[in-house]
């Protein structure tokens, strides 16, 4: 008899053996299976676009015509107006556009006042100085009483310190006369051009004690973005 044949086609028959497993797909002695959607009557998803995203709130900004300081006590937006008036003048103006005189952090600031500055001063016909914040102490009326730059002190309630003071010459000279008496308030310097001095010989962009109650055609207002 041929017992090693017959064994033989046992096995091979065994490895073919077909199992239906139930689940609608056919599997095969040797692990694969196999199953397509037409088996199951399923159809491929149809594709969905995700949901846009809602933009994030934007946070505070300065108007698009003003420039924006980054101040380490958060931005500062400035613009500077042309308008003819005393300081008292200036501040009152500055008012309706919810702002008040801008201080000067530091020597960026006074240096982008004044270049703006320039550009208002030359289209109205040059030769003024522009209003800016600033207040003489009352223990400093006269330019022996303090340093020139404990002398003033800032009052738009955003500018800090004293790194913003450049004063030239003899200033803040505090003058007095017998109708303004002492200088109260401060102007920053304007040239017409790079190179040129301004009023009484002093630098672009330095600053000076004045007497309040002068005029000048310009002013610096200051407020945050809102």
């Amino acid at each position: 008899m041929h017992f090693p044949l017959l064994l033989l086609g046992i096995t091979v028959v065994s490895g073919i053996i077909i199992n239906d497993n139930g689940g609608g797909g056919r599997s095969y002695g040797n692990g694969f299976s196999s199953s397509s959607s037409e088996e199951h009557g399923n159809r491929p998803r149809p594709h969905r676009p995700r949901p846009s995203r809602p933009n994030p709130p934007r946070g505070p900004r300065c108007p698009n015509d003003w420039m924006t300081f980054n101040r380490s006590q958060g931005p500062w937006c400035v613009k500077v107006f042309s308008g003819t008036g005393t300081a008292f003048y200036a501040q009152e103006q500055c008012k309706t556009h919810g702002a008040t005189l801008t201080g000067v952090q530091d020597g960026n600031e006074r240096s982008q006042i004044a270049n703006a500055a320039r550009i208002v001063n030359n289209a109205n016909g040059g030769g003024s100085d522009v209003w800016i914040d600033g207040k003489r102490r009352a223990e400093c009326p006269w330019k022996a009483a303090c340093a020139p730059n404990d002398t003033f002190e800032w009052t738009d309630g955003h500018t800090t310190g004293t790194a913003g003071f450049w004063w030239p010459g003899i200033e803040p000279s505090g003058s007095w006369n017998d109708q303004w008496r002492f200088q109260s308030c401060l102007v920053i310097h304007v040239s017409v051009a790079d190179g040129q001095m301004g009023n009484w010989g002093y630098p672009h962009g330095s600053m000076d004690d004045e007497h309040c109650q002068q005029t000048w055609r310009m002013y610096a207002c200051g407020k945050r973005p809102s």
